[in-house]
């Protein structure tokens, strides 16, 4: 993706928050994005139809009948290990046959549009020195946790145009949603329970203090995700203690801040 400059608040007292995120909640785009570096996935579709008969010996009155179907699909994935290897990768070939089965199974009636599953969260694993370079952490693997929120208004027409070729929304009545980065943990710290590889952190909308070091925001912004879907949203906490997006998005949608360009704050 491009590079670009920082929005920064008119109001020097106030603090921006930049939160990576991608502006979809596709199944089908992340497993485009990340293949088998999708180690935790949470995703869920469904497929209703209903058929309607009028009741002959009361068609005058307007009675019918009506039978209803709905045909659903989960995914709760966590990768497993056996002997300290992973025992279950999203191989391939494993996302295949997932796509095939909902294929068969949410196609929808009457139209071309290919059946998708809706992202609720996703863990990906990534092993980039770039993200080390600016992090305490001891080696260079992280654990990237996504969430689905609701989309804000400024990114709701581009999250829609971003997915068009998916009509996830005109079609398979997706809410629109996108995939905010919520966490980014060190991975060993994880295996040796450790409490302090936890180098972001964000628990949604509703958490005003957000901990996401700017500089490590903008790499993972910039060499994590896919250009296709990637922003770098600006937050700021309004006078009523509500955390929205600042005026810095319009800029972001197309372009960001380089790492180079800002100052050592971790």
């Amino acid at each position: 993706m491009d590079s670009v400059d920082a929005t920064t608040p008119a109001d020097t007292n106030i603090s921006e928050y930049l939160v990576p995120s991608l502006l979809t909640n596709s199944l089908r785009a992340v497993f485009e994005a990340f293949g088998a570096n999708i180690i935790q996935l949470r995703a869920r579709g469904s497929l209703e139809t209903t058929n309607a008969t009028a009741l002959d010996d009361l068609r005058e009155y307007a009675v019918s009948w009506h039978q209803q179907d709905q045909q659903k699909i989960t995914i709760d994935y966590e990768q497993l290990y056996q002997s300290g290897e992973p025992a279950n990768l999203l191989t391939e070939r494993a996302r295949t046959q997932i796509l095939d089965e909902v294929d068969a199974r949410l196609a929808p009636h009457e139209t071309s549009v290919d059946p998708d599953l809706a992202v609720t969260e996703m863990t990906v694993r990534i092993t980039d020195d770039r993200l080390q370079q600016i992090t305490p952490a001891r080696s260079s693997e992280f654990d990237l946790t996504f969430v689905s929120d609701d989309a804000e208004d400024s990114v709701r027409e581009p999250t829609k145009r971003r997915n068009a070729d998916r009509s996830l929304y005109s079609e398979l009545g997706f809410k629109i949603r996108n995939l905010n980065l919520h966490s980014v943990v060190e991975t060993e710290t994880k295996f040796h329970n450790q409490s302090d590889g936890e180098y972001l952190r964000w628990r949604g909308p509703e958490d005003t203090r957000p901990r996401t070091p700017k500089r490590l925001a903008v790499r993972i912004n910039e060499h994590v995700l896919p250009d296709a879907y990637g922003v770098l949203k600006p937050y700021i906490v309004a006078d009523d203690e509500v955390l929205e997006l600042s005026d810095g998005i319009n800029d972001s949608l197309d372009r960001y801040p380089t790492t180079d360009s800002m100052d050592g704050d971790r």
